[in-house]
């Protein structure tokens, strides 16, 4: 619901104001129409409850109260793009999506920070099994000469033991794919319980 404006410069800042709210939806592939309405009604609604003045202050008013569009629409981007990615299992749109909600907040950013430290250690799995055979003698699960384990993509493997050879292609991917199947499954979950 866009209000009748009489002044063209209110005009104008409103028009401004969501145009920028149709780019960050249209880069997001979220929901425009309903969340372009829903933010139209709140303006039209605050402006219509501000007390006097002209129809400009009563729209920086509202607008102020509403603050910049990404600063509103970020979590809900972040909403979205999880709950698409969790469906469709995919990993850009889960990524965006937790990008998203490391930047909405301080709650939202522990979760999103944890799901990422969740599938970055997936795509080192991932790494492993893909640099395996390019680079074998420093992937792998390694016993040094003073007895401690390495694991992973290991720069300095010289005179230590691979302890599983080739098996660490199969091993890495399946860890791979259960880790990636848990983190989809408990963002699904967490949404869910909001």
């Amino acid at each position: 619901m866009i209000p009748a404006f009489t002044d063209s410069a209110a005009r104008r800042r409103f028009d401004a104001y969501f145009s920028e709210v149709d780019r960050l939806l249209a880069r997001a592939g979220a929901d425009a129409a309903e969340l372009r309405g829903d933010l139209e009604a709140h303006v039209a609604d605050s402006m219509a409850a501000a007390p006097g003045g002209s129809e400009g202050e009563r729209l920086d008013a509202a607008l102020s109260r509403l603050g910049r569009p990404i600063d509103y629409l970020r979590p809900l981007l972040a909403d979205e793009l999880i709950e698409r990615g969790t469906r469709s299992y995919s990993p850009v749109t889960i990524a965006r999506g937790l990008s998203h909600a490391v930047l909405a907040g301080s709650r939202r950013a522990g979760i999103g920070f944890a799901f990422g430290l969740g599938y970055l250690l997936l795509a080192i799995f991932t790494a492993m099994a893909l640099l395996k055979p390019l680079w074998g003698e420093h992937v792998g699960v390694f016993r040094n000469a003073d007895g401690t384990i390495s694991a992973g993509i290991v720069a300095q493997s010289d005179g230590a033991r691979e302890l599983l050879g080739w098996w660490s292609i199969p091993i890495a991917l399946l860890l791979a794919a259960l880790l990636y199947v848990a983190l989809t499954r408990g963002l699904r979950a967490l949404r869910q319980r909001r």
